[in-house]
């Protein structure tokens, strides 16, 4: 497997943990940490540069921001539901 293909594979695997609605619902948390420790894995491991491991925690940020929304406004609902 080449560099190229190695990127991309792992790339797309990044992609898919951060489309993971599964992993999200259940461990909020845990999930942002593994998207983020992946992101720093690949650019420690040179995969990815600088720039891009700095766009990738700022997609990971925004999916943990939106995650705890979803979150907390399914909670609003249910309590209001009672």
């Amino acid at each position: 497997m080449g560099n190229e293909d190695i990127r991309n594979r792992e790339l797309e695997l990044w992609n898919i943990l951060l489309n993971h609605e599964g992993r999200r619902e259940l461990a909020i948390d845990h999930w942002s940490g593994e998207l983020t420790g992946h992101a720093m894995t690949l650019a420690r491991l040179e995969v990815i540069s600088a720039e891009e491991l700095q766009e990738m925690l700022e997609y990971a940020d925004a999916a943990y921001s939106h995650a705890i929304e979803q979150s907390h406004t399914r909670e609003w609902e249910r309590s209001n539901k009672r």
